[in-house]
Protein backbone atom coordinates (compact mmCIF):
# COMPACT_ATOMS: atom_id res chain seq x y z
CA UNK A 1 0.00 0.00 0.00
CA UNK A 2 0.84 3.61 -0.55
CA UNK A 3 0.41 6.59 1.76
CA UNK A 4 0.34 10.07 -0.45
CA UNK A 5 0.51 12.81 2.02
CA UNK A 6 0.56 16.21 0.23
CA UNK A 7 0.81 19.57 2.24
CA UNK A 8 -0.77 22.89 0.21
CA UNK A 9 0.07 27.12 1.65
CA UNK A 10 -2.72 28.70 0.04
CA UNK A 11 -2.75 32.65 -0.50
CA UNK A 12 -5.01 35.38 -1.90
CA UNK A 13 -8.86 36.34 -1.78
CA UNK A 14 -11.04 33.06 -1.11
CA UNK A 15 -8.57 30.70 0.46
CA UNK A 16 -11.30 29.54 2.70
CA UNK A 17 -13.59 28.67 -0.05
CA UNK A 18 -11.00 27.17 -2.39
CA UNK A 19 -10.02 24.78 1.02
CA UNK A 20 -13.24 23.61 1.53
CA UNK A 21 -14.37 22.90 -2.07
CA UNK A 22 -11.30 21.03 -2.88
CA UNK A 23 -11.85 19.22 0.82
CA UNK A 24 -15.36 17.98 -0.84
CA UNK A 25 -13.92 17.27 -4.25
CA UNK A 26 -11.32 15.37 -2.84
CA UNK A 27 -13.08 13.41 -0.69
CA UNK A 28 -15.58 12.04 -3.34
CA UNK A 29 -12.88 10.95 -5.41
CA UNK A 30 -12.32 7.36 -3.95
CA UNK A 31 -16.14 6.61 -5.91
CA UNK A 32 -14.63 8.12 -8.87
CA UNK A 33 -11.61 6.29 -9.06
CA UNK A 34 -10.91 2.89 -8.35
CA UNK A 35 -7.12 2.69 -7.76
CA UNK A 36 -7.83 5.36 -5.20
CA UNK A 37 -8.27 3.40 -1.69
CA UNK A 38 -9.36 6.47 0.47
CA UNK A 39 -8.85 10.25 0.82
CA UNK A 40 -9.00 12.42 3.79
CA UNK A 41 -8.71 16.69 3.51
CA UNK A 42 -7.82 18.32 6.62
CA UNK A 43 -8.32 22.19 6.29
CA UNK A 44 -6.19 23.96 9.06
CA UNK A 45 -7.72 25.76 11.55
CA UNK A 46 -5.48 26.32 14.39
CA UNK A 47 -4.20 29.32 15.61
CA UNK A 48 -0.42 29.47 14.01
CA UNK A 49 0.16 32.03 11.76
CA UNK A 50 2.66 30.52 8.62
CA UNK A 51 1.02 26.71 9.34
CA UNK A 52 -0.34 25.01 5.99
CA UNK A 53 -3.31 25.58 4.91
CA UNK A 54 -4.59 21.66 3.52
CA UNK A 55 -3.56 18.13 3.80
CA UNK A 56 -4.26 15.58 2.23
CA UNK A 57 -3.52 12.47 3.29
CA UNK A 58 -4.87 9.25 0.55
CA UNK A 59 -4.34 5.58 0.16
CA UNK A 60 -3.55 3.56 -3.00
CA UNK A 61 -2.32 -0.31 -3.54
CA UNK A 62 0.71 0.78 -5.18
CA UNK A 63 2.53 3.42 -7.66
CA UNK A 64 1.08 2.34 -10.50
CA UNK A 65 -2.65 3.20 -8.90
CA UNK A 66 -1.17 6.36 -7.38
CA UNK A 67 -0.05 7.47 -11.29
CA UNK A 68 -3.24 6.57 -12.67
CA UNK A 69 -5.49 8.93 -9.69
CA UNK A 70 -2.92 11.76 -10.46
CA UNK A 71 -3.66 11.72 -13.96
CA UNK A 72 -7.67 10.81 -13.73
CA UNK A 73 -9.41 13.95 -14.98
CA UNK A 74 -11.66 14.13 -11.61
CA UNK A 75 -8.14 14.44 -9.86
CA UNK A 76 -7.31 16.98 -12.28
CA UNK A 77 -10.51 18.85 -11.85
CA UNK A 78 -9.80 19.17 -8.37
CA UNK A 79 -6.86 20.61 -8.62
CA UNK A 80 -7.60 23.36 -10.70
CA UNK A 81 -9.92 24.51 -7.39
CA UNK A 82 -7.07 25.50 -5.87
CA UNK A 83 -4.33 25.98 -8.37
CA UNK A 84 -5.04 29.82 -8.59
CA UNK A 85 -4.76 30.15 -4.68
CA UNK A 86 -1.66 27.80 -4.67
CA UNK A 87 1.33 29.55 -2.71
CA UNK A 88 3.26 26.26 -1.91
CA UNK A 89 3.11 22.37 -2.21
CA UNK A 90 4.84 19.30 -0.84
CA UNK A 91 4.83 15.92 -0.79
CA UNK A 92 5.64 12.36 0.72
CA UNK A 93 4.50 9.17 -0.34
CA UNK A 94 5.66 5.75 0.83
CA UNK A 95 4.88 2.68 1.23
CA UNK A 96 3.72 0.86 4.09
Amino acid sequence: MIKHIVMFRLEGQGTAEGAARFKEAIEALPAQIPQLVSAEVGINDGPDAGNWTIVLTATCADYADLAAYAAHPAHLACVAIIKPLLAARACVDYQF
